[in-house]
């Protein structure tokens, strides 16, 4: 989305649709790496669908990244700050914990 090379309308609409079905497939075929490769180079992704998309299956990395690479900067940092408050409390998976330095790491 934040490319500035001139595309056309059409063209761009079927980039969007193709990166947005594209980071949807990386994830739900457990590729979250490759998803966000994709979302730190140029993309076209869909932020409505994929935000949508990444909180029902809770893919809350990636979508600090989609929001960060579409200078959401505000939304990326008050989600992390709700997970590690979440983290704090008790019932939170231990595999994805989220730390107040992740914070610290994204004002960096």
């Amino acid at each position: 989305s934040h490319v500035d090379v001139h595309v056309s309308s059409g063209a761009r609409e079927i980039a969007s649709i193709l990166d947005t079905a594209l980071i949807q497939a990386l994830l739900l075929t457990g590729q979250s790496s490759s998803a966000l490769e994709l979302l730190k180079g140029p993309n076209y992704c869909n932020v409505k669908i994929c935000e949508g998309f990444l909180r029902q299956h809770k893919f809350y990395l990636v979508l600090i990244e989609l929001l960060k690479c579409n200078d959401m900067h505000r939304e990326a940092l008050n989600l992390l700050s709700q997970l590690v408050e979440e983290t704090d409390s008790d019932h939170a998976d231990p595999v994805h914990k989220f730390t107040p330095e992740m914070v610290l790491q994204y004002l960096k």
